[in-house]
């Protein structure tokens, strides 16, 4: 099976690439979350979550702090298979969540999938990174996977106060994509140029790696 292109989400401040502040979000824009919910959740080529006997779901990488800011009544992300990256692997030991497993990197995370689909105990469709910053850092280091960054640029007045913050895009490296290219790659069809919620403005993007 040909490995899968590690899909960064993120939602990030257009004037300083800022991504939260003290462990929550800078802002609450109901539909750009419920777009994160939508796109980690689709399932490409066929709905159907179970293949045969085997539970079928797009696998979310991300950061202890990340998982610790989900709300607990929100964790694991339903419907997901939930990898948190720690050096802690006790960390879940205590809820035990369903679907939820630890990893001590961005490659043994990559690894475990890969074993999982080959073994054919489940069937890990897509593999998104869902932060923080560190992950995302390291999730753009990686070398042998194809790289896809669906980012939702925020125009955020006082980004200032950010703590948070996503990598710069190399543009030597990435490209902007164009719109159709982004719901090819989102599953489904997703608004076109600026939004607005709540007094705020912000754009679906997706930037992929360029062919060496």
């Amino acid at each position: 099976m040909p490995q899968k292109p590690l899909v960064l989400v993120a939602a990030a401040a257009a004037k300083n690439n800022g991504i939260g502040v003290n462990n929550d979000l800078p802002w609450r824009l109901r539909k750009e979350l419920a777009y994160f919910t939508r796109v980690t959740r689709t399932l490409l080529g066929s709905s159907d979550e179970k293949l045969g006997d085997v539970p079928r779901m797009n696998a979310c990488i991300m950061g202890r702090a990340t998982w610790e800011s989900i709300p607990p009544k929100h964790r694991p992300l339903d419907g997901r298979f939930n990898i948190v990256l720690t050096s802690n692997p006790h960390l879940l030991a205590k809820e035990n969540p369903p679907f939820s497993i630890t990893q001590p990197s961005m490659q043994a995370a990559l690894r475990h999938i890969d074993q999982l689909n080959a073994a054919g105990a489940m069937r890990i469709d897509r593999v998104f990174v869902v932060g923080g910053s560190s992950i995302y850092e390291e999730a753009l280091r990686v070398e042998d996977r194809h790289i896809q960054v669906l980012l939702t640029r925020v125009q955020l007045d006082d980004a200032e106060r950010c703590d948070k913050f996503f990598p710069e895009i190399d543009p030597q490296k990435f490209s902007l994509q164009p719109h159709a290219r982004l719901e090819q790659v989102a599953g489904f069809d997703v608004p076109c140029g600026v939004q607005s919620e709540n007094g705020i403005s912000y754009r679906f993007l997706l930037y992929e790696k360029n062919a060496v």
